[in-house]
């Protein structure tokens, strides 16, 4: 015998490959799901006696047991909403007795599911936080339950049956802000948008335009820019960081002919940087050019001056998410909206104040 010889485990994945289905649908199989047809069952079942697949008892007692572990995916952002939800969490996590392990996932070159299953999925989490848009990751999704790892989902856009979930009244804090910029006699706006897949993205844009729109508005008061288009633009060796694609807006929007007087952004790091190109164009804000974010996080006392946002409860949705998985038992369709509150600082000020 070579002592030296390693031999690998035959997996799910494996029996999948050879039946041609899902490794999901092979799970259900060996757990005696009903949910399979006679046909695709016989199949899968010819697939396990012919590669000699057995169930690892001692993996799915792991699975099935608490490591005190809980993972959390993050895009590979430097916004202060993920540094704040991260924080949050990791002291949630903590005060209940388990460790934040945090897993970076870039989905515009990387497969979420394939740097689960490299990563969190050796570690056999208790439990895995999903911001978006990596909670609308549908193969990630379907590998989480195959491997019965309990999630939780942050501002989904689509199947919010499927799992529990948390998120910020997106709806609620741009209507508050459109409102308030329309009552200081603002009709000509400036719009930056987050990522289009996002649900927060699309709620936070269509209820500005429709409260505008609805106070005496129309679509041609609006000029538009989405964060993908600004990305896009960046031609430094670097990634373009938040704020500086705020500059970049900035540069676009306040060169137009007909200049917006308030501008309205997806996160507060955008708003922050068109604060900073304002200033550099020579542009006095609120006097000239009001400017709003959403979040309120840490960046938005920072700037100056200080910035009107709509206050999303960010440590609130972090801790919620950890009592989610840390409880029992689990509420399988558990739905948690944060109320968002309105926060005026210096940033907006009337048409024309001197």
């Amino acid at each position: 015998m070579n002592a030296g010889l390693i031999v690998r485990s035959v997996t799910l994945d494996d029996v999948a490959a050879i039946a041609g289905v899902s490794a999901k649908t092979v799970s259900r199989v060996v757990n005696n799901d009903s949910k399979v047809s006679p046909e695709t069952r016989k199949r899968i079942q010819k697939a396990i006696d012919q590669i000699g697949y057995l169930p690892n008892l001692a993996a799915r007692s792991l699975a099935t047991a608490q490591t005190k572990l809980i993972g959390l995916f993050t895009p590979p952002s430097n916004s202060h909403f993920f540094s704040q939800l991260v924080r949050t969490a990791t002291r949630s996590c903590r005060e209940k007795g388990y460790n934040l392990v945090i897993e970076e996932c870039d989905i515009t070159c990387d497969s979420a599911a394939l740097v689960y299953k490299s990563g969190l999925r050796n570690l056999r989490c208790s439990g895995i936080i999903l911001p978006a848009i990596l909670c609308d990751d549908m193969d990630l999704l379907d590998l989480l339950e195959v491997d019965s790892t309990r999630y939780v989902r942050i501002a989904p856009a689509t199947q919010l049956s499927r799992a529990p979930y948390v998120t910020g009244d997106h709806a609620g804090g741009s209507t508050a802000i459109a409102r308030h910029l329309w009552s200081l006699g603002h009709r000509r706006f400036g719009m930056v948008t987050g990522i289009p897949a996002a649900a927060s993205t699309i709620l936070r844009r269509d209820a500005f335009i429709k409260t505008i729109i609805e106070s005496g508005g129309s679509l041609s008061d609006f000029d538009i820019i989405e964060l993908p288009h600004l990305l896009d633009e960046n031609q430094g060796p670097a990634p373009l960081s938040l704020v500086d694609a705020g500059r970049l807006a900035g540069q676009i929007l306040l060169k137009k002919s007909q200049r917006p007087s308030a501008i309205y952004t997806y996160n507060d790091d955008l708003a922050a940087g068109i604060i900073i190109q304002a200033h550099n164009m020579g542009i006095s804000v609120p006097e000239q050019l009001s400017i709003a974010g959403f979040d309120d996080s840490d960046i938005a006392q920072l700037c100056w001056p200080a910035l009107t946002t709509a206050r999303q409860p960010i440590s609130e949705i972090a801790m919620q998410a950890v009592e989610i998985l840390t409880s029992s038992p689990c509420i399988p369709h558990q739905a948690i909206v944060c109320s968002t509150e309105l926060v005026i600082r210096q940033s907006t000020g009337a048409v024309g104040k001197d």
